[in-house]
């Protein structure tokens, strides 16, 4: 079984191609923490892997919460124990340290070891920071993703106790001081412009159900936001901005969601 969390795809994409490869289930962790869904039965021994992506050169916010709260069960009840178990991580440059932090996490909240740990570069997605690369470049990241992620399909079917991930020293450093048990996301920058459409698509899409429509204008609650992007990234008409420089830049979905609802 697989678990993935994704804000814009590339996540997804990458667990897709997994799956197909290895013939796992695939769970959407957003889907599970939004609907409070916690109970997972599996096979004693099944293969057990996560796929998200990296924010801040750590883990989300939503997945150490996943990992705290769901319960890993075989059929009669017994503690779970994976024959095997991986991470993989996707990316927009480096992951920094997110794997060992992880793989702490699980064993600390979960009893289980990462085997293996493994990154995937793709288009990264933080607009706030930076604008999403478009066109050509665009087309040879997503190219470039997909190969990756084969390869780390390969090796997961082999089965391979490493850790692979792209770290390198900056990102370490990086890690140092974001990896941590809190990781409070702000969500005081995000706004509306006057071509919001009302369709409620961001708080759908919401994974931490921080998003309500009042008055058929999007409010963001102040606590709770994993910083995934979604809304501002999949909103049909571009309205939703974080912070002053979001509206001059573009948006990202990877391919593998299909076009926008309304666009």
């Amino acid at each position: 079984m697989i678990f993935y969390f994704t804000g814009t795809g590339n996540s997804l994409a990458a667990a897709q191609t997994i799956a197909r490869a290895t013939d796992d289930l695939l769970v959407d962790i957003g889907a599970a923490y939004k609907y409070k869904d916690f109970d997972f039965t599996l096979a004693q021994d099944e293969q057990l892997g996560f796929v998200f992506p990296t924010y801040a050169w750590t883990t989300p916010p939503i997945v150490d919460a996943f990992i705290k709260r769901a319960h890993f069960r075989t059929g009669n009840k017994e503690t779970f124990t994976p024959g095997y178990c991986f991470a993989v991580l996707s990316c927009g440059a480096f992951v920094g340290n997110t794997a060992r932090f992880f793989g702490n996490l699980l064993l600390k909240e979960q009893g289980i070891n990462l085997d293996a740990s493994f990154s995937v570069k793709s288009v990264g997605n933080c607009t706030f920071l930076y604008a999403p690369a478009e066109g050509e470049k665009r087309e040879r990241l997503l190219a470039g993703a997909e190969l990756e992620t084969r390869r780390v399909a390969d090796r997961i079917v082999a089965r391979e106790e490493v850790h692979a991930e792209h770290r390198n020293t900056l990102g370490i450093v990086l890690s140092k001081f974001t990896a941590k048990d809190e990781k409070p996301r702000s969500t005081a920058e995000f706004f509306t412009l006057p071509t919001c459409i009302s369709c409620g698509q961001c708080a759908d899409l919401c994974p931490t159900n921080t998003i309500t429509l009042i008055e058929g204008t999007p409010r963001w609650a102040e606590l709770g936001c994993t910083q995934c992007l979604a809304c501002l990234h999949r909103c049909p008409v571009n309205a939703i901005q974080y912070g002053p420089r979001t509206e001059r830049r573009g948006r990202y979905a990877n391919p593998v969601l299909g076009a926008k609802k309304g666009a």
